[in-house]
């Protein structure tokens, strides 16, 4: 853009174009932005009176419509928040337009965010551009699908159980969940939250994309009293990694059987370690026990489920979807001491994977048991052959990391013989992302082929009707 070989406005009307092309049968972007064109031809005025460019200077991206933006309808997937425009933006949004980005628009999700499967009651079904027929996943499906349908290189998700790394996975992305106030989160009503890690990151198709998203989403702000705690890594570092060699790697297959999973994800992922290992990485196989991980989801979880939506089920409860109604109805059942009891276990749950965290650089394992499922039909009840009770569990190898605050990234580790894409993450430490990311870097370098784009069949026979629901999956 400095050598004037292509301009802001060129990227927002390409963005666009795509949008027009492909938005209709994806649904990734459920609210366009109408200013987004006069704002990169803001930064083309900038450029040109003189001004340095700008990190991320015309780089159109997308955020999740449960983050704030200025000036745009934020509904946060409900009915009951339909015509909320914000006065401010998120502070993830304002960092990036500060550095240049232009908002494209905002990431369909599923109701308040609540669901792996990314549909709600204002905008329908996010569907997955590798397979229309299939999710996205939840519950930043509209985010992920906006960047593997080549609508933008980089979008913003939330997570807190797997809802940038579950959709990453199943879209064939990179997906960072930061550690908690590693992105600064405000507005919110609960900046105190350390009970349920929720937090903000990016997702783009690349690696570097991430590493250079962070450079700029990163750092303290006195709006979020978690993220005064922690210090801006290095992220431009992480892109000179280039071998493994003296890295130790812990790799999970299943977490002793916690997580069915399926054949093909599995080889998958082996394979990718194979990879790993052929860079210089030591690799360790053993299996990490979840034990009562379940008991410490739905014990935490709870607190968030009646602090946010408690009084809203009371005013609004015809208006609010049964994905969320349940888990918020099942979080009213638990008592103060279930809630405890849920922290005490997760500290017993502490000192059991510190060892793993501290003795190794990273724990890899696969992103989720399987891949992206089918909207139109029920949700899978045998995996790998294995009946499973709780269709969660096969997207538990998430939480494994949530409850004790740990970063981890997502990359591709293939396509399954029905050319689906999984994802593995690799998982770092508690207080930054960069020992995870360093590790991802050299994968990507290594294996390019990995990382691509599908070509999106525009020709497959769409419904709107969504049979896979989960119906409070975490409370079940």
């Amino acid at each position: 853009m400095a050598e004037g070989r292509f301009s802001a406005v060129d990227l927002a009307d390409a963005a666009l174009a795509r949008v027009e092309d492909v938005n209709g049968a994806v649904n990734a972007i459920c609210t366009l932005n109408p200013q987004a064109r006069d704002e990169a031809a803001a930064a083309d005025a900038r450029l040109k009176s003189g001004a340095a460019p700008r990190p991320l200077e015309g780089v159109p991206f997308v955020v999740k419509d449960n983050i704030e933006t200025k000036g745009l309808r934020t509904t946060f997937g409900s009915l009951t928040r339909q015509d909320f425009v914000p006065e401010t933006d998120g502070v993830c949004v304002e960092r990036l337009r500060d550095a240049g980005a232009v908002l494209l628009g905002k990431g369909n999700t599923p109701e308040f965010a609540h669901d792996v499967v990314t549909t709600n009651r204002i905008f329908g079904p996010t569907r997955n551009p590798w397979d229309l027929r299939r999710t996205a996943g939840g519950s930043s499906g509209g985010s992920a699908a906006a960047v593997s349908a080549g609508m933008v290189p980089l979008s913003i998700g939330t997570d807190l159980g797997g809802s940038i790394r579950v959709p990453s996975a199943f879209n064939g992305l990179v997906g960072l969940r930061t550690v908690p106030g590693g992105v600064p989160i405000h507005p919110t009503d609960f900046a105190w939250d350390t009970l349920t890690s929720h937090v903000h990151g990016p997702m783009a198709r690349s690696v570097g994309d991430v590493c250079l998203a962070m450079t700029v989403l990163a750092g303290p702000d006195a709006r979020d009293p978690r993220s005064l705690r922690t210090v801006k890594p290095d992220y431009a570092a992480c892109l000179e990694s280039r071998s493994l060699k003296g890295k130790r790697l812990l790799c999970v297959r299943d977490f002793a059987g916690a997580v069915p999973t399926e054949p093909a994800v599995l080889a998958l992922a082996e394979t990718a370690v194979a990879r790993l290992e052929a860079l210089g990485a030591e690799v360790v196989w053993e299996e990490i026990p979840l034990d009562d991980l379940l008991k410490i989801v739905v014990g935490t979880r709870a607190f968030g489920m009646v602090a946010r939506f408690g009084s809203v089920i009371e005013t609004n409860r015809d208006d609010l979807m049964a994905q969320l109604v349940n888990q918020v109805e099942g979080s009213l059942k638990m008592s103060l001491r279930d809630v405890t009891e849920a922290e005490r276990l997760r500290t017993v749950y502490w000192n059991r994977m510190r060892p793993y965290l501290t003795e190794y650089d990273a724990i890899i394992s696969p992103a989720t048991g399987i891949p992206a499922f089918r909207l139109d039909e029920a949700l899978p009840t045998k995996v790998g052959g294995k009946t499973v009770e709780r269709f969660y569990d096969t997207l538990l190898a998430a939480y494994a990391f949530t409850v004790v605050d740990a970063a981890a990234v997502v990359v591709p580790s293939g396509l399954t013989p029905e050319g689906l894409p999984t994802g593995i993450q690799i998982v770092g430490g508690r207080l930054s992302e960069t020992a995870a990311l360093d590790i991802a870097v050299a994968y990507e370098r290594a294996y390019p082929e990995l990382f691509s784009l599908p070509d999106i069949d525009l020709g497959v026979p769409l419904s709107n009707e969504v049979r896979a629901t989960t119906g409070g999956y975490a409370i079940r």
